[in-house]
């Protein structure tokens, strides 16, 4: 099972009188979304099944969306636990998982990186539409292997062709 973990894209600022669950992306981070969407599309090219999961804070869900309309119009379900960093609280979700399946949490800093370390021990920079794919390994899919990391400019330059 393949495990990708994105960031979502860039936001509204934080703001006292905007709830964090309510941040819309700006323009800018949707342009950035669309162009990381296409990359990771070529990545993911010949996976198997692939679903999106991703955080119900609005920024991670737009974000969501756009990666699930550029893969073929996949559908996204929501994970509070996402939200909330619980990790074991996925990690229930997903065991039983086909080995074929490739999930991507669309989340939040710190979370997406203290599950890089804690699934395989990675440390990696999520800067906001940076990914990273875990290979995880059966029969609980509790651990794996760093297979890629990418920046958003990294993938955004396979997205537009450009290896």
């Amino acid at each position: 099972m393949e495990l990708v973990l994105l960031r979502h894209a860039k936001a509204e600022e934080d703001a006292p009188a905007l709830p964090d669950e309510r941040r819309e992306l700006v323009p800018r981070g949707r342009k950035k979304a669309q162009a990381v969407a296409a990359g990771l599309a070529r990545l993911l090219a010949g996976a198997g099944r692939i679903e999106v999961w991703t955080s119900p804070a609005l920024r991670s869900r737009q974000t969501a969306d756009i990666i699930a309309a550029e893969l073929g119009g996949l559908t996204v379900k929501e994970h509070e636990a996402i939200y909330g960093g619980s990790l074991e609280s996925l990690m229930a979700e997903w065991t039983g998982a086909d080995d074929d399946l490739t999930i991507i949490v669309v989340g939040h800093e710190p979370y997406l990186g203290i599950w890089a370390r804690q699934l395989a021990a990675a440390t990696v920079p999520f800067k906001k539409c940076a990914a990273a794919a875990v290979s995880l390994m059966p029969p609980d899919y509790a651990t794996g292997v760093l297979r890629w990391f990418a920046g958003p400019k990294t993938l955004a330059a396979l997205g537009a062709g450009k290896d």
